[in-house]
């Protein structure tokens, strides 16, 4: 049965709508906000900003219970990034708020006492000065980065002129599209001012405190090598409301429960991609793979590398005991539960317990262990308890084998490991599997020429203290060889077969369609050449006067907003094509950036009238998975659907989750994590919070295996298919079977040999056969000029062109099968228009939510709470 929505009356402004109490799942009329007062919905999205910020900040040391620090004491705060506090990161992740509170702002206003005034004031100063200059040069340059402040050297002087009992210093980085980070001073690693004024600062005061303003891992060797520094809490890059989030963390008002979804180094080289990623190696053209499946903790595990800080680690105000509880397979599900207490006798807290599995070593390369399961408790109180259910597939431990194409289960013993960390845990059950199982057949897809794997995994592993004894006394399971063989299963989605020309109705319409007076292929058979070129382009097109109107658009809006071609909604990303509007009833849908919340200018004029957007700047991406909290994403998407309902967007071009392969890539900050399962997880809950509301939808990307910014229009990133399929592809297809996004983003790169967004084994044969995705695709911005062409675009599965601008070649190219592609594709387009609140706004009709409801969910087989 369909979704569908309450209509409600034309021009309803968003405040009213919020203060009448309308649920989530109404539409809205577009109700552009053309006054400047800040609305409900903006009120109540920014609260729930601050919300996840201070859900996913991971407190990594806290030494003599440094933190928390009461509100109304005396602090002083030195660094920039105390004054510049990065809200995120740079190009389509960034948003445009009413406002942004840094985090001397955001202490200030939760009551404590600055006493390094007369130094942030001088300092903010000298930033301002030199932030204007940068803005005037080198920030006019398109994704020419953030502008970085060097911090000046702390002096004797500056301390005695802001006494206090605690110390606070602000270490702020921050990175974005189009280059990549570097292994150098200033940006992952320390400049040696900053070493020098923490090390003085926490030499100085009482309690020293470093907050990290950071995207991603940076070198934090500072920390042990300075035996006076108590506490390090990793901030992130927490949107909007940074500075709130942080006075509520350091005051204890609300307890750190984030954990990393990366694992952070001793130092860069740990990382097994150090010295050939990116630039490390002076060379971008062809990025090999070489550490396969060895990404993250998977390495430092199965090569015993000992990290910094533990992927899945973070610590508390509080503590927390985890026992196992019986463990149970039935029906291919294995399912356990966890009692977590509250150990302390102070504070309330959350805790994540994670599953991990082991599968014993075989054909293929194994990792040591791999997550398999996660949930978040409750707040509890000192001495509180929860039993906690979290369960996974049997079959998700299978490991790809490339010679056969199949998903395999290797004979032997899987341990079942519980814990708070990849490098804190405990055997809980054994699993046994008497003979090896096939537990999926496919096909040859996307392979390489030659394989550029050359780590297997066969040094020796890293090993719990106390391993062998809690093997022996674990539950032990038998499992069936039978129940886990791979059945006969196809998920070919078979597009339709669009022939001949002219419609079964005269004049017909898209309403038609609606109306089931004709089918979809039927009205797409009717349309010419070129009005199928149009519709699969977006609206950019040199040879209209309105696609010249995008063109100017792309160029710039209002407050330096780069890449928005829209002119329905003015300096949003892009739209579908607004020429038949009225002679086919297609209505016009628009879609904008990006993974941190919708990107718009914060207002704009049109026809003599000024509009305003000022939409929500979440927090970024790594963030928001370090909190491990499915429902609370899941809620933010709703709230994003209720923003992008108000604006009159139609696809939200996120979430990003593509593998952080290496810290050093410059869109990290926009990704959730290294671990495939955290990254597939978050962007299912997101795709199903926006796509809730009926009419809207999102566009995960960048599929795929984009991991490095550099070149990234040419690069080629060779992968081996068992790292392909376990690691890169993995996430991607977690939300397609349990989302089904609107659409799906290809990347710029190529892939193993071919472009991305012309590859059909990716955008074909495992998207749609294999996962069985009925959505649409769409290319990247510009993803074509110069590297192949629009009809090798539309033969792989690519379905629109964006922003547009390769229309009049299209046409001229569409030989008998060229036009049975743009026919197949158009058909996705507007499947996808018709099931739009616009189409639903346009003709007052209702329309289905993209995600189906009958959807199966990894997160609810995964014990969350849904």
């Amino acid at each position: 049965m369909k979704r569908v929505s309450k209509r409600v009356r034309r021009g309803l402004g968003v405040a009213a709508i919020v203060a009448a109490g309308l649920g989530s799942s109404t539409i809205v009329a577009h109700a552009l906000v053309t006054s400047p007062t800040e609305t409900t919905l903006e009120r109540s999205n920014g609260e729930l900003s601050t919300q996840i910020a201070t859900s996913g900040m991971v407190l990594l040391q806290n030494k003599h219970q440094a933190l928390p620090v009461s509100n109304g004491q005396s602090i002083a705060l030195f660094g920039s990034g105390a004054y510049g506090t990065y809200k995120g990161g740079t190009g389509s992740g960034d948003v445009n708020p009413r406002q942004v509170i840094n985090i001397w702002t955001g202490l200030k206003q939760g009551g404590y006492q600055i006493s390094s005034t007369d130094w942030l004031t001088k300092m903010a100063s000298q930033y301002d000065g030199q932030k204007k200059l940068y803005e005037s040069t080198l920030g006019k340059i398109p994704f020419a980065g953030a502008f970085q402040y060097q911090d000046p050297q702390l002096t004797q002087a500056d301390f005695d002129g802001a006494e206090a009992t605690t110390g606070v210093y602000v270490i702020s980085r921050s990175s974005g599209e189009g280059n990549d980070r570097k292994n150098s001073g200033g940006d992952y690693q320390l400049t040696n001012t900053e070493k020098r004024n923490i090390k003085l600062m926490s030499e100085h005061y009482d309690k020293s405190v470093v907050l990290l303003n950071v995207g991603g891992p940076i070198d934090t060797s500072f920390v042990t090598e300075d035996p006076d520094l108590d506490s390090v809490l990793l901030v992130s890059q927490g949107g909007q409301n940074m500075g709130t989030a942080v006075a509520e963390i350091m005051s204890g008002q609300v307890n750190p429960s984030g954990k990393l979804t990366a694992t952070w180094a001793k130092q860069y080289q740990d990382y097994p991609a150090a010295g050939t990623f990116s630039n490390d190696d002076n060379y971008t053209g062809t990025e090999k793979y070489t550490e396969g499946i060895f990404v993250g903790y998977r390495y430092f595990d199965s090569y015993n590398v000992t990290p910094q800080y533990a992927f899945g680690y973070g610590q508390s105000y509080t503590t927390f005991k985890l026992a196992p509880q019986k463990a149970t397979v039935k029906n291919g599900q294995y399912t356990t539960s966890v009692k977590v207490t509250n150990t302390g006798t102070r504070y309330s807290g959350q805790d994540v317990v994670q599953l991990y599995y082991s599968a014993p070593k075989g054909d293929v390369s194994k990792a040591f262990q791999n997550l398999g399961a996660y949930a978040k408790t409750k707040s509890l109180a000192p001495g509180e308890s929860q039993i906690v259910r979290l369960g996974m597939k049997v079959t998700d431990m299978a490991s790809y084998e490339s010679q056969s194409h199949t998903f395999a289960m290797g004979a032997g013993k899987y341990l079942m490991r519980v814990g708070d960390s990849s490098r804190n845990t405990r055997v809980a059950t054994v699993l046994n599997l008497p003979q090896k199982v096939q537990t999926q057949q496919l096909s040859n897809a996307a392979a390489p020429a030659e394989d550029p794997t050359t780590l297997t995994g066969d040094r020796k592993s890293y090993e719990p203290a106390g391993q062998a004894g809690q093997i022996a006394k674990a539950q032990q399971i038998k499992l069936e060889p039978l129940a886990l063989r791979a059945k006969a299963e196809t998920k070919q989605v078979v597009a339709p077969s669009i022939t001949g020309t002219g419609s079964t109705i005269k004049n017909a319409t898209l309403k038609d369609v609606y109306d089931g007076r004709l089918t979809m292929a039927q009205f797409v058979a009717g349309l010419s050449t070129k009005q199928l070129a149009n519709i699969v382009e977006g609206n950019v097109d040199p040879l209209t006067e309105a696609g010249r109107e995008g063109i100017k658009n792309q160029l710039g809006g209002p407050g330096g907003v780069i890449g928005g071609a829209a002119t329905a909604l003015p300096y949003a990303a892009g739209q579908t094509t607004d020429n038949y509007a009225d002679s086919l009833g297609i209505p016009v849908t628009v879609n904008a950036d990006g993974p941190a919340g919708i990107r718009l200018p914060q207002t704009y004029v049109k026809n003599g009238q000024t509009y305003y957007n000022y939409a929500t700047a979440w927090p970024i991406g790594t963030l928001i998975a370090q909190a491990w909290d499915p429902a609370l994403i899941e809620k933010m998407g709703r709230a994003t659907a209720n923003e992008m309902k108000a604006l009159g967007v139609t696809t939200w071009l996120a979430p990003g989750m593509n593998i952080q392969r290496d810290p050093l890539g410059g869109r990290n900050f926009e990704y959730y994590s290294e671990d495939p399962l955290v990254s597939g997880i978050s962007a299912t809950a997101e795709t199903r919070g926006v796509q809730s509301e009926t009419g809207l939808g999102v566009a995960i990307k960048h599929f795929a295996v984009n991991s490095q910014e550099n070149s990234r229009m040419t690069s080629d990133s060779v992968v081996g298919e068992q790292a392909l399929r376990e690691i890169y592809l993995r996430g991607f297809e977690i939300a397609v079977k349990d989302a089904q996004p609107q659409f799906v983003m290809s990347s710029y790169n190529k892939l193993n040999g071919t472009y991305t967004a012309a590859n059909k084994d990716l955008l074909t044969t495992i998207l749609r056969d294999q996962w069985g995705f009925k959505g649409a695709v769409m290319t990247d911005w510009f993803s074509l000029p110069g590297l192949f062409s629009a009809a090798q675009v539309m033969a792989a599965g690519n379905d629109l062109i964006m922003p547009g601008g390769s229309q009049v070649f299209l046409a001229n190219a569409a030989d008998a099968k060229t036009r049975a592609d743009m026919a197949r594709s158009a058909s996705r387009i507007l499947s996808m228009v018709m099931n739009s609140d616009q189409f639903a706004d346009k003709y007052h009709v209702s329309v289905p939510s993209a995600t189906p409801a009958t959807v199966n969910t990894t997160m609810v087989s995964n014990g969350q709470p849904y």
